[in-house]
């Protein structure tokens, strides 16, 4: 569903205001983006040297100008794990007195402890900055009624209530997973407007299939904290059953919870952090440069420009995204992206990479007979599976024996991804994980 009056909006939307919030920002020349950075750049290191002891001893003294990054090492999320070891609960790379850490966030600890990010009232403006540009990208404006399913905390999603506020939008926060308020809160009228992940969305746009009625005024969903609302396959689905037009937006903890926001003409999420963040594009194995430009695949790294607490430096998103375009017709000159998975979820099959997220696109072809959930099981610590690789797919009740099914998804697997897979279909009630998000690769 492409906007129709114009070229920023989404459908339907007659509002006046400029849909684009930041548009000296957003529209800038690449040289005035690179010279706007680079100034940054010159302060933020003066920061991190006076001021982080991690970074002071990684960086040297040697003047490095924006231009001359790729002459510093990369941070990885074991670095910064280290230095929270060294210094907790912050870490030697907090480069402000503690007292003046006034939010702290933590991540979901999924491979480990949980770790703090701590952001002065700097950061926090900051933070609101990047999201006000990143959500009124998608199409939300004051206008709009928006009901978040992302909640207030204990992880950096919750900063989204902030940025609803700085828009001016409705906001109406629902806890994560608890479908019925979901559906409570739509059915009442108080959102045209959905924030949730794919897997939800999915979920919903199930429901309604199996017959449940669409008696509410949902116009717009935006997903993000996982990939798949830009596959076609299951943007179309949502947006076929819904009704609505779907769009994401995507960010990382250790950086800000939104960097990219897709505009209404969906041709994949603008990189929103101009200013703050300097983004760069790295080969995934070697970590050599790859240039920004349409077509190219690699991994993101971030370098703060501005950020006061727990900056870094070229860390290492793990993020694999395609570049799908350097310029767009909505006016955005911020590169546009799509991400294709994580770089700990990929895996070989002699020789071919493979993101899980490739998988759930083919799957999510076979509705009604799935659901559009999808999961590898790996057995072993190693990058390397041999084939058959064992998927799961979750299938709606009365289609666990459909051994059809089960042949014809492994048939597109491998007639697609280039690699044999055991299909075992699993009933939604035994799927586990909830409806709110997916993991798309389990270790057993």
């Amino acid at each position: 569903m492409i906007s129709g009056s114009s070229r920023g909006r989404l459908a339907g939307d007659g509002c006046e205001r400029d849909w684009i919030w930041d548009r000296e920002v957003e529209t800038a020349t690449p040289d005035a983006t690179f010279a706007r950075a680079a100034a940054a750049w010159e302060r933020q290191l003066r920061h991190l040297r006076e001021d982080s002891p991690f970074y002071a001893r990684r960086l040297g003294s040697a003047p490095v100008g924006l231009g001359e990054l790729h002459r510093l090492p990369f941070t990885s999320k074991q670095d910064l794990n280290q230095a929270i070891d060294v210094r907790p609960p912050f870490g030697a790379n907090l480069a402000v007195p503690e007292a003046r850490v006034k939010r702290v966030y933590q991540t979901s600890g999924t491979s480990g402890s949980p770790s703090m990010i701590g952001l002065t009232s700097f950061d926090i403006e900051t933070w609101t900055e990047i999201g006000t540009r990143t959500y009124f990208a998608t199409g939300i404006h004051d206008h709009h009624s928006v009901l978040t399913t992302f909640g207030a905390g204990p992880f950096v999603a919750g900063h989204t209530h902030f940025v609803l506020n700085r828009i001016a939008a409705r906001a109406v926060p629902v806890a994560p997973g608890d479908t019925e308020r979901v559906i409570f809160g739509l059915r009442a009228g108080l959102a045209d407007t959905l924030l949730a992940t794919p897997s939800f969305a999915q979920y919903l746009a199930n429901r309604l299939e199996a017959g449940e009625a669409r008696d509410w005024a949902l116009a717009h969903v935006v997903t993000g904290g996982e990939p798949g609302g830009g596959i076609p396959a299951v943007r179309d689905h949502v947006q076929s059953v819904l009704g609505v037009t779907v769009n994401e937006i995507m960010g990382i903890g250790d950086i800000a919870p939104s960097l990219f926001g897709e505009c209404p003409l969906q041709q994949g999420m603008h990189f929103c952090g101009a200013g703050h963040v300097w983004p760069e594009l790295v080969d995934p194995d070697t970590q050599a440069p790859i240039g920004i430009e349409a077509g190219a695949v690699g991994e993101l790294a971030y370098t703060h420009l501005t950020r006061q607490a727990m900056p870094v430096v070229r860390f290492l998103s793990g993020d694999i995204v395609r570049i799908e375009g350097t310029a767009c017709d909505c006016g955005r000159t911020g590169f546009r992206m799509r991400c294709l998975g994580r770089r700990d979820d990929m895996f070989i099959v002699r020789g071919v990479n493979v993101y899980p997220s490739a998988i759930v696109a083919l799957v999510a072809e076979h509705r009604p007979r799935v659901t559009g959930r999808a999961r590898v099981v790996r057995g072993g610590e190693g990058v390397a599976v041999e084939p058959p690789v064992p998927v799961e797919v979750e299938v709606p009740a009365g289609t666990v024996d459909d051994a059809r099914l089960a042949g014809e998804l492994e048939h597109a697997i491998h007639a697609h991804l280039t690699f044999r897979a055991r299909v075992q279909l699993v009933p939604e009630a035994e799927f586990g994980d909830n409806a709110y998000k997916t993991r798309l690769t389990v270790q057993r």
